[in-house]
């Protein structure tokens, strides 16, 4: 990889290699009581709006669960989907039972710049402390975000969740400027 960055500045001379451009979301997740709480930030370039979010919480390292209901999958305290922050408008989003590990939602607008934050509870199973989710039990949770801009289509991009909690679609990209 640094071969190819070191060939890249000799083939352009005058670039360098930017921030993340184009298509990014943030997703940060914070352990709470009695509701975790998910935020997502816009972070593209203008005219990138984000249009679908998926929530894979299945490849987590604390095999993580939606805890929605009083009975079912989850323990204890429970906390179902609920709208909590931001200026992005959610259209519609998957109904989540008990025990489930994914979610999407479909946004009618959600621009750059701008935020959408929901609580929920969430849960391990892989025998931590079930009620209290750490930084490295979200970790490898999967994020895929789909958006689009005007004439330039719509595009997908993925991430994972660090041991910071948080899946940054523009975390490996980087594009060329002059």
């Amino acid at each position: 990889m640094r071969l190819l960055m070191c060939l890249s500045l000799l083939l352009f001379p005058g670039s360098a290699l930017a921030d993340a451009c184009g298509p990014r979301l943030i997703v940060t997740f914070a352990e709470g009581s009695p509701a975790d709480r998910f935020t997502l930030f816009n972070a593209s370039d203008p005219g990138w709006s984000v249009t679908d979010v998926e929530i894979d919480l299945g490849p987590s390292q604390g095999r993580l669960i939606f805890d929605v209901t009083e009975r079912g999958a989850g323990l204890s305290v429970y906390q179902p989907f609920e709208e909590a922050t931001g200026s992005a408008e959610i259209e519609n989003r998957t109904d989540i039972g008990d025990g489930d590990t994914v979610m999407t939602m479909k946004f009618r607008r959600f621009e750059p710049g701008e935020t959408f934050g929901f609580r929920i509870d969430l849960d391990d199973t892989a025998g931590f402390a079930p009620t209290v989710v750490s930084d490295d039990e979200i970790a490898d949770g999967h994020i895929r975000a789909a958006f689009t801009a005007p004439g330039r289509g719509t595009v997908t991009r993925e991430a994972t969740f660090d041991d910071n909690s948080e899946a940054d679609t523009g975390r490996l990209e980087a594009c060329v400027v002059s």
